[in-house]
């Protein structure tokens, strides 16, 4: 069960943005609801239990959970994903994601999204890709967290978001600017307040 919440988590904690942060932060500055894709995802989630282990990490690292500066700063974001994977074991103590352990983990948890159990497979191998070649062309520095679940958890919020059926997909001008900026690659990061851009 431990490991669920996580994968909820690192899956949806994609960075900086999006339904990607509605349960890791549920809200940030200015910012309406921000999901994007209208599946119910984050109503599955027990969110006590995702509230508890993230507030136990930010207050780990020393950071007032809801602060700007945990909002804008990349690496603070990187260490809250590194800390959270590292609490449910889905990743050693580099912060090297275990690939297998959270593969299986994400499978579980997503089974039960019909339109997304088919698409995992080759997204979890896509962000496992993504990932390692990040962490590649920019090793983890010394005395820094690791960003290798950051850069997974961002690419397949990115998969999904993109792959969401158009039935679900929320129309707002928001969304439809995350969309677009995903579309030609573009980080999508509310720590450059990207997202205040696209309102």
């Amino acid at each position: 069960m431990n490991k669920l919440i996580l994968v909820a988590i690192v899956a949806t904690v994609a960075i900086g943005t999006s339904q990607a942060f509605v349960p890791v932060f549920h809200r940030f500055r200015r910012s309406p609801s921000v999901r994007c894709c209208n599946d119910g995802f984050e109503d599955s989630i027990n969110h006590e239990k995702v509230v508890a282990v993230r507030r136990t990490c930010a207050e780990e690292l020393g950071l007032n959970e809801m602060s700007e500066e945990l909002l804008k700063n990349r690496e603070n974001l990187v260490c809250l994903v590194e800390c959270i994977a590292k609490k449910h074991e889905l990743a050693d103590e580099t912060g090297d994601l275990l690939h297998e352990d959270l593969a299986k983990a994400l499978k579980e948890h997503f089974s039960v999204a019909e339109w997304k159990a088919p698409l995992l497979d080759d997204f979890i191998k896509q962000c496992f890709d993504h990932a390692e070649e990040e962490h590649e062309k920019h090793p983890t520095e010394e005395g820094k967290c690791n960003p290798e679940g950051f850069d997974f958890s961002y690419c397949l919020w990115r998969h999904f978001t993109l792959a969401c059926p158009e039935e679900l997909q929320d129309d707002s001008e928001r969304c439809e600017a995350i969309r677009g900026k995903l579309k030609s690659d573009e980080d999508v990061g509310f720590w450059n307040n990207d997202l205040d851009e696209t309102k």
